[in-house]
């Protein structure tokens, strides 16, 4: 009778244990896969983005870089685009660019000269050197922008848009958010090896008490 007790306590336990093994192992292969992902994505981005600088280093081509990230601080572009929100621009040439789209670019205003500025294309015309310019305006604004935009100070035309990343971004740039992100993970690893190590000294006791039996 006593050992059957103690074979039904110690399966209790073992599967209380096999449970909290079970959710460590389910959360960190879910957090492994999502890093492995992610470093697939910025990877593949970085492949892209460094062999097309060399390919126009190469041949002498003083071209910007095909892909570029911001995050926004102004609210210009509300409600399209919101402040905090993240985007992603791709390099276009002027003749590709829409009035519709909307660009990021290098501002000459003289009230604030080279501010990246993110806002939607208003205007589009063709100069006598043949290059492009462009009129813009944000979202949120009454007016157009007073500056034109030429086509050698835009960075590119957005594509995509992560909303609130900046706040990741911001929160990632402080000490405390980089001790975050160092001692979570750690954290972590510690946790389960304490439970791993825990549920060998209780298997290895229930052993001996039963060989003493």
């Amino acid at each position: 009778m006593k050992i059957k007790s103690r074979y039904i306590h110690f399966h209790q336990e073992h599967a209380t244990l096999s449970n909290i093994r079970y959710m460590c192992h389910f959360i960190a292969k879910s957090f492994l896969y999502a890093v492995f992902i992610f470093f697939i994505i910025f990877g593949s981005f970085m492949i892209v983005y460094f062999g097309d600088l060399f390919y126009n280093f190469k041949r002498g081509n003083n071209k910007l870089p095909l892909f570029n990230a911001y995050v926004i601080i102004s609210p210009s572009m509300v409600p399209t685009i919101m402040v905090n929100d993240a985007i992603v621009v791709k390099r276009y040439d002027g003749l590709d660019l829409e009035v519709g789209d909307i660009i990021t670019f290098s501002s000459n205003d003289p009230s604030y000269p080279g501010l990246t500025v993110t806002h939607r294309i208003v205007g589009r015309q063709l100069s006598r050197s043949g290059n492009y310019i462009f009129r813009t305006k944000g979202d949120n604004n009454n007016v157009e922008d007073s500056s034109i935009v030429s086509e050698d100070s835009i960075y590119g035309k957005v594509i995509l848009k992560i909303p609130k990343l900046g706040y990741i971004r911001n929160f990632l740039l402080t000490s405390s958010g980089f001790m975050f992100i160092v001692f979570l993970p750690s954290l972590f690893i510690f946790v389960f090896a304490i439970l791993k190590f825990f549920k060998y000294r209780f298997v290895k006791k229930i052993d001996d008490e039963l060989e003493i039996i």
